[in-house]
């Protein structure tokens, strides 16, 4: 039976996300979990029941927000997370099983831990994004939000600095093609007998990190 493990995202100790990932690979360099279409997880909502992007930007990180049961939709998801690094790099696949595009997401470096029934990865999303295509063009995603968390002091300004400069990082790796976008993975195919991952009991244990909009973080 293959492993499980929980990336879930905080920010102040609220839980915002939790989803639940089949370990592909697991060394002390890196872990490779799959993400796949149809996995129950946890999403964001707001107390009447809104999804975040259904919010105006200028009221979206001023209210407080809580999860819901969900599943994962649209695309089946490789996703590449390293030690002290602060950025995670997603491979997202089609239902047919084709690559569709890489996503770097902005965070701050996980801190790892384990229950014994539950084990995971904590993190906070920095809210700046990129997008790479196959043939290596690429856009920026969600620079307002970031803009947006920052004017209301959920992200600091040495973050959103920090953001800045993984996205351009992530950006000049992609057009170079170095690795990870240099065609690794994107012919993956998970092993047919995993079984679709569930929300283990413990999902919503208190945050392995403490984070504040003052930038720094406590392990």
């Amino acid at each position: 039976m293959p492993q499980t493990m929980l990336v879930r995202y905080h920010r102040d100790g609220e839980l915002r996300g939790v989803r639940p990932c089949t370990v592909v690979e697991d060394t002390p360099d890196r872990t490779v979990l799959w993400l796949a279409h149809g996995t129950p997880v946890r999403f964001p909502r707001y107390a009447d029941g809104r999804e975040v992007r259904d919010v105006p930007l200028e009221q979206r990180f001023r209210e407080p927000w809580h999860t819901v049961d969900d599943h994962w939709r649209g695309t089946s998801t490789l996703i590449l997370m390293r030690p002290d690094t602060w950025h995670s790099v997603h491979w997202f696949f089609t239902p047919d099983g084709s690559f569709r595009n890489w996503y770097v997401n902005t965070e701050t470096p996980y801190v790892r831990w384990d229950d014994g029934d539950a084990a995971g990865f904590d993190t906070d999303d920095l809210e700046l994004d990129v997008v790479v295509a196959p043939d290596r063009s690429w856009q920026l995603k969600d620079e307002d939000e970031a803009a947006a968390a920052y004017e209301v002091g959920q992200v600091s300004a040495a973050w959103a600095e920090r953001a800045r400069v993984e996205a351009q990082a992530a950006i000049e790796d992609a057009e170079a093609g170095r690795w990870p976008y240099d065609g690794t993975w994107t012919d993956f195919r998970p092993d047919p007998s995993w079984p679709v991952p569930s929300l283990p009991a413990g999902w919503d244990r208190p945050a392995a990190l403490l984070v504040s909009g003052s930038g720094t973080m406590d392990r």
